[in-house]
């Protein structure tokens, strides 16, 4: 009573395997395009927040009744697609770090920002004089960063 099974089980044939490798091709060609633009947007929004938390660390640091807004100067900080930010003003600069926004923790991600001076980021603070620091920016690519960030 030794049966043999008839094993009809070949797999996919070669034609199945390319049409099936087709349609993924034509999937990932008409999705990239989206991903990519999430990708972008995203790398704006963190852009977006490195300001809005310089702004606030900014602001904090000039609330604090141990510190003076003299420590704070006029100056600018210039953010830089995928390198360390810079800034001339010591002050800024211990107020940044004190909030825990180093220099080097501040490269701008996206390279897509349009300005006067290329495609950096520069932040103009002014120390007002009733103490309040105020914010703008030369940036006008889709007027995110464009405007003041006013305490």
């Amino acid at each position: 009573m030794n049966k043999k099974k008839k094993r009809n089980n070949r797999g996919f044939s070669l034609v199945e395997l390319i049409i099936v490798i087709a349609i993924m091709a034509v999937l990932v060609g008409v999705m990239a395009p989206q991903f990519f633009k999430y990708i972008e947007r995203s790398r704006k929004s963190t852009d977006v927040q490195n300001v809005a938390s310089i702004v606030t660390a900014l602001q904090v640091y000039a609330a604090d009744p141990m510190k003076t807004t003299a420590e704070i100067a006029n100056t600018t900080i210039t953010l830089n697609p995928g390198a360390t930010a810079t800034c001339t003003d010591t002050g800024t600069i211990a107020a940044l770090n004190a909030a825990g926004l180093g220099l080097d923790k501040l490269p701008l991600k996206s390279s897509k920002w349009t300005t006067t001076t290329g495609n950096k980021v520069v932040l103009t603070i002014k120390v007002e004089t009733n103490g309040s620091i105020t914010v703008t920016s030369d940036t006008t690519a889709d007027g995110i960063l464009t405007g003041k960030y006013v305490d």
